[in-house]
């Protein structure tokens, strides 16, 4: 008996195809207009800012303004080479006749390992995941993370350099980092709260914490200025309550990068608690009573099933301080004094506040869009692949 092959019907699958190839085109006409848009806006000042970082532009008109005020006239890299070249030197526990000097790239290498480690520790090892995770933040913290105490700052590990701007950068990335770790620690009890410790009128309070984003932001600055002067508030009732001399004020309250941490942790901590809250607010609540079910206490459901689950809100709202923080400018302007002078302000004085020294401000500016932009991306990765959830 003869068999006939079945014809094979190839126009559905072309239709398919044309149908998908339309969607495409569609898709790229509609994001061509943003795509225009960041061209212009985002890349083409990057552009121009590159150039003056190795000497292509300047601000100068002619070469001889451009030597007084140290200008480059032609394409070099003497500009990056000064401000990466000194290297750094690291100290454990204040030692500085034990530091231990590491060149720039060694720094940055050990820097990017860090960061990779805590965003794909977990993929590295099934078992010590976890581990490589915690160690890698740990690490990146500790020559960053300080306590406030009076006039100084106690801290575990410190880097330092012989560059102005490079210590000028690690300090600000100590005091960014100092504030966004506390306050991460002050806004997750109270998201905690709001999200499991408060059922009717949960809302009411999310937006009386809030509040003060309803008032200037310059405003609040200025008020704490008041509050921590050396005839301000605080010194005042210590004066009052006969706690200390008319001619002795606590110096470190104002003009400090105490001064600087604590007038962050007041501005940022509001914002905060919204991510942790809205991650802990969509936490199905049947996780919860599947530990407690299995025999697990309160701490080891918190552990195990809260916390992993609350690590990408965790980690958004620490990027939500760490970024703005590590340029920040208003803040220490107005109370930080020359103690909490910042890494954003040395970019303001180079390009309009009376340096004018275009080249050296942009070897500031790209230097700090490029850790901002690693740290973004990696954290972005992070979020998406769920964070430290463990489901």
């Amino acid at each position: 008996m003869a068999t006939t092959a079945t014809p094979v019907i190839e126009a559905p699958r072309r239709r398919k195809w044309g149908r998908r190839a339309r969607e495409q085109s569609s898709g790229y006409a509609l994001s061509a207009p943003a795509v225009a848009v960041l061209l212009v806006f985002f890349l083409l000042p990057i552009y121009f800012i590159v150039r003056y970082s190795i000497g292509l532009d300047r601000f100068a008109k002619t070469e001889a303004a451009a030597e007084l005020t140290g200008e480059l006239a032609g394409f070099s890299t003497e500009l990056w080479r000064n401000f990466l070249g000194e290297g750094a030197e690291i100290a454990l526990l204040g030692k500085s006749s034990a530091a231990l000097h590491l060149p720039m790239y060694v720094v940055g290498i050990v820097f990017v390992v860090l960061v990779l480690g805590a965003v794909f520790g977990k993929r590295l090892s099934a078992r010590f995941g976890g581990w490589i995770v915690g160690g890698s933040f740990f690490l990146l913290l500790a020559p960053f993370m300080t306590i406030p105490a009076g006039n100084n700052l106690l801290r575990l590990a410190e880097l330092e350099s012989g560059g102005d701007f490079l210590r000028l950068f690690f300090r600000s990335v100590t005091m960014a980092t100092t504030s966004s770790v506390w306050a991460v620690a002050m806004a997750f009890p109270i998201a905690y709260f709001l999200a499991f410790g408060i059922r009717k009128s949960k809302y009411t309070w999310l937006l009386v914490v809030i509040a003060p984003f309803l008032t200037s932001y310059l405003l609040r600055v200025f008020a704490w200025k008041l509050i921590l002067g050396d005839q301000g508030l605080i010194n005042s009732a210590l004066f009052e309550l006969g706690l200390r001399d008319p001619d002795n004020a606590l110096s470190f309250l104002i003009y400090s990068q105490f001064t600087v941490i604590l007038v962050l942790l007041y501005a940022w901590v509001p914002f905060l608690i919204l991510p942790i809250f809205i991650a802990l607010e969509n936490m199905d609540r049947r996780l919860l009573e599947a530990g407690t079910d299995l025999g697990a206490s309160r701490l080891q459901t918190f552990r195990k099933v809260t916390l992993p689950i609350a690590a990408p809100g965790i980690v958004a709202a620490f990027l939500f301080v760490f970024i703005p923080s590590m340029g920040e400018y208003i803040t220490p302007s107005l109370v930080g004094g020359n103690t909490g002078y910042m890494f954003g302000q040395a970019i303001w004085v180079q390009f309009v506040g009376g340096t004018l020294n275009w080249q050296t401000g942009s070897v500031l500016s790209i230097f700090l869009l490029g850790v901002v932009l690693f740290l973004t991306f990696t954290t972005s990765k992070f979020l998406r692949q769920g964070g430290g959830a463990t489901a």
